[in-house]
């Protein structure tokens, strides 16, 4: 083989993992913005005042408002590879840390991989999110820079244990699907 024709391969090979990472990465892109645009459709259609952040000014996604001054943060998580499973950052099984008040903070987790209905939207509140995380690290985070809310998953060490709920059993993530009206704002029309 021509040396010509083994450096051809080779590059051709490294393009198609450069592909694969860009189709990935671009799929991932995708499924976050249909998240953020979904749980903002879904709010508007509310009656709901709502404000799309782009960027990092404030490290929320989506701001809910009313004529009350009242006002909910909300980051959005969507996933559309694993049903009912995102990665979230760290910040998220300390709630307490955070500047703004967690009575103000909500994740809206988005599982966008249903193809035979309309998407999930789950609006945990801050603290219920930390719960999740707490009881599915059974209180012993990693060092990693994210964590795994996993709602059909046991506590690590115990997955094949019955004595243990999943995660979504243990925080009752039914409560929380569909339920705009947790964010403690009122529609401005409806």
């Amino acid at each position: 083989m021509a040396a010509s024709e083994i450096s051809h391969r080779a590059f051709a090979g490294n393009m198609s993992k450069v592909a694969k990472s860009k189709v990935s990465n671009e799929k991932k892109n995708l499924s976050r913005l249909a998240g953020e645009f979904l749980v903002a459709s879904r709010l508007t259609q509310r009656g709901y005042m709502v404000a799309l952040q782009w960027g990092t000014t404030i490290g929320y996604d989506i701001l809910v408002f009313d004529k009350h001054h009242n006002v909910a943060y909300v980051e959005v998580k969507a996933t559309a590879s694993h049903p009912r499973k995102w990665l979230l950052q760290k910040k998220y099984a300390t709630p307490s840390e955070d500047a703004i008040s967690a009575n103000r903070r909500f994740i809206c987790c988005v599982d966008l991989t249903p193809e035979d209905r309309e998407p999930d939207i789950y609006v945990f509140p801050a603290a219920v999110v930390a719960k999740g995380l707490h009881y599915f690290y059974s209180e012993r985070f990693s060092r990693s820079p994210s964590y795994v809310l996993a709602l059909d998953s046991k506590p690590r060490g115990h997955t094949g244990d019955e004595n243990y709920l999943t995660v979504g059993e243990h925080i009752r993530c039914k409560n929380y699907l569909g339920q705009f009206d947790a964010l403690h704002v009122l529609p401005v029309v409806g």
